[in-house]
């Protein structure tokens, strides 16, 4: 064999194995909780997706639970490679100190844009729009003027939970519209959604 037909082969068998091993992290169903089970820690910790980033199978489902209050939860579509870096490089910049409630960073307007750099998410301001509400591109809003209330540490008690079926094979943005947990705290996600439809 010459050393190019063998290079082939080595790049074929690479990405081969790279495509199944995408595709077994992959699931018909998965749960992503808004805030972590109880108990919880003070925010910012509390304002996280745990897992912040999962993949599923095309027309299966994530089920969001909400734990802890004041959440609303929407829904885009951003380019296949945008990063966590990508959406956080357009949210309150300079740390616990400047993105925080006293110093009213979610009041300001943000242009949240993807990896192709397209805009996903125009905030205004909180005067124009006092939850993040961007309608073009938006698969779903939940919470609306009321927020999702979550869990509270009682056993057995359940609070608001939303399930979303993925019709459509891409990457989602998966964000808190609630301006303080998503601009200030960075409360967003992805759900990958992969290969042929669920079974």
């Amino acid at each position: 064999m010459t050393r190019i037909v063998r290079a082939l082969l080595l790049f074929a068998i690479v990405i081969l194995g790279f495509a199944a091993n995408t595709g077994a992290q992959a699931v018909d169903d998965a749960v992503v909780q808004f805030g972590p089970p109880h108990p919880q820690p003070a925010a910012p910790l509390l304002h996280r997706l745990v897992p912040d980033e999962v993949s599923i199978h095309k027309g299966g489902t994530v089920l969001f639970i909400m734990n802890g209050g004041g959440h609303r939860v929407a829904i885009y579509q951003v380019s296949n490679h945008t990063t966590r870096a990508d959406i956080e490089s357009d949210l309150c910049q300079g740390g616990v100190e400047v993105c925080n409630v006293t110093a009213a960073t979610q009041n300001l307007q943000y242009l949240i844009t993807d990896g192709k750099g397209d805009l996903i998410i125009d905030t205004q301001t909180n005067v124009q729009q006092p939850s993040l509400n961007y309608l073009p591109g938006q698969l779903l809003s939940a919470g609306g003027p009321l927020v999702l209330t979550g869990t509270t540490p009682v056993a057995g008690s359940v609070g608001h939970q939303v399930r979303y079926r993925f019709e459509k094979t891409g990457r989602y943005l998966v964000i808190c519209t609630t301006r303080g947990h998503s601009l200030n705290d960075r409360m967003f996600g992805f759900v990958d959604v992969v290969g042929a439809e669920a079974p």
